[in-house]
């Protein structure tokens, strides 16, 4: 359709020109066939200029439709793991500082929070390692102010807890990992880790 309005617009300004410079040879006729062609000139240009404001509107069309398709082609996932031994306060949210993957750029270590860049089912999943003989850490997997999961490790038999859990996002809802009732740190060394990963996309 772009091509077809670019084509007309090229045959109207075509023609337009051709009877602009066809009208300085027309000296000899009527004032019928010059008022005529003046009202064939005065239509032509109406016409181009309304095959340009559809070109331009296509245009920006087709940016719009190229972002969201990309958008919706894109992968989105993250891993990230805690490099180094971590004592966290309640209510702290737990910053895992080893990025290995961050395809959609969703996940910001600086904050440990993972904000969804589309609207879908997703997959998480928490692993944690409790620090300290007959300590334990209880944490909890957060959507903004609602709890999806809950993880409890105890550190004097060097237990990894494990939990994973589907959820239906919105875009930019936060996921993070909050430190709920805790009286041991995580133990590093990559034993505590978060992952993410959109299965389905919806309401495109």
């Amino acid at each position: 359709m772009k091509h077809f309005l670019i084509f007309g617009l090229l045959c109207t300004t075509s023609c337009a020109k051709e009877l602009e410079t066809g009208s300085s040879l027309l000296d000899g006729a009527s004032d019928g066939d010059i008022n005529a062609i003046r009202l064939r000139l005065a239509e032509e240009r109406e016409r181009r200029l309304l095959l340009e404001n559809d070109v331009q509107l296509l245009t920006l069309r087709y940016a719009q439709l190229h972002r969201m398709l990309n958008k919706a082609l894109s992968p989105v996932g993250f891993v990230a793991k805690l490099s180094a031994h971590t004592t966290v306060q309640h209510d702290e949210v737990l910053k895992l500082d080893k990025v290995d993957m961050n395809e959609g750029n969703g996940y910001n270590p600086a904050f440990g929070v993972f904000r969804a860049p589309v609207k879908g089912m997703y997959m998480f999943s928490i692993t944690a390692m409790a620090r300290g003989d007959g300590k334990y850490l209880n944490i909890v997997l957060m959507n903004g102010d609602k709890e999806l999961a809950r993880l409890f490790s105890i550190g004097s038999i060097r237990m990894v807890g494990a939990v994973s859990v589907p959820a239906v996002l919105d875009e930019n809802d936060n996921i993070f990992i909050k430190a709920f009732v805790t009286s041991a740190g995580f133990y590093g060394e990559y034993f505590t880790s978060f992952s993410g990963l959109l299965i389905q996309r919806m309401g495109l």
